[in-house]
């Protein structure tokens, strides 16, 4: 499963302005989540020299799936064929008619 690493960037003007959050953009993508995890870690939001003490700003990163794991497999079925038991061949009740008899031509 590819991991893909999402940033979200929130950032607020002021001292009660109501923070916004930029949509996410794809940062990269991971083999596994635990490296996917680690190089969200790494990451550093670096405030602009000149801001003022109240405007914020911030990094989420969020590491999630980039598609859902597939579908376990079903088991395989094993096809039993009934076992038909081995009957004897019918014999009949009475010996088969004899041939009619052969007319003579007109």
């Amino acid at each position: 499963m590819v991991w893909i690493l999402l940033v979200y960037v929130v950032a607020s003007n002021g001292f009660s302005g109501t923070p916004a959050v930029a949509p996410s953009f794809r940062g990269t993508t991971f083999a596994t989540k635990e490296e996917c995890t680690a190089a969200a870690s790494q990451v550093a939001s670096v405030a602009s020299p000149g801001l003022d003490d109240i405007a914020k700003t911030g990094l989420f990163m969020v590491c999630a799936p980039s598609a859902p794991p597939p579908p376990d497999p079903p088991p395989p079925v094993e096809v039993i064929a009934p076992v038909q038991p081995a009957q004897p061949l019918a014999q009949p009740a009475f010996p088969p008619y004899p041939p009619p008899p052969k007319r003579p031509p007109h």
